[in-house]
């Protein structure tokens, strides 16, 4: 009983290790970011941004959700990854095409805005 425990227990760990590694991409953060202004969900959108790029959004939210309505749902994601940095190429159902820059925060992927660029 004891070694079935323990085969579950690295089966189980595995398969979650496995599960949170494929999520940590700058292109799952891109997506998630897009899913959380749809939604205009701040939690989701915290996860995946700086804080930074959160006040940003919070400021022109209603302009940001116009615009992402008039572009409708992704159509296809691309990523170019150098070390820390990321660019997420975003093409949208109405063939419109954006850049998101991507910065690794702790091990994990954030989109970055300011209002320098």
């Amino acid at each position: 009983m004891g070694r079935k425990i323990f085969i579950f227990g690295l089966v189980l760990a595995a398969v979650l290790s496995g599960c949170s590694g494929a999520a940590n991409t700058p292109k799952a953060a891109a997506q998630k970011f897009y899913n959380a202004l749809e939604k205009n969900d701040a939690k989701a959108m915290a996860e995946v941004a700086t804080p930074e790029t959160v006040q940003l959004i919070t400021m022109f939210g209603t302009k940001i959700q116009g615009m992402m309505a008039s572009y409708g749902k992704t159509k296809s994601i691309t990523e170019t990854i150098d070390g820390d940095t990321a660019v997420v190429t975003v093409t949208f159902e109405n063939g419109e095409e954006t850049n998101l820059d991507l910065i690794k925060v702790d091990g994990k992927w954030k989109v970055t805005m300011s209002m320098d660029k």
